[in-house]
């Protein structure tokens, strides 16, 4: 999935994609990777069910404390 698909399945914002994949909550090659070879900015694709799981285990983390 594109940035743009992914945040509209999941129904967060692309910041809010952009700031868990800052924080580390979201790993290249698990739950994306870049588009193009060799671009200074790729364009991004999304696992759509890794990243949902990874969403679900923050919450159960952030609840938990």
């Amino acid at each position: 999935h594109t940035t743009k698909e992914a945040c509209a399945e999941l129904r967060i914002s692309d910041s809010t994609l952009r700031r868990f994949r800052a924080e580390g909550i979201f790993k290249p090659g698990m739950h994306f990777r870049s588009r193009g070879d060799g671009a200074i900015k790729p364009a991004l694709l999304w696992d759509v069910a890794a990243v949902n799981q990874a969403l679900s285990q923050r919450s159960r983390r952030v609840l938990a404390a």
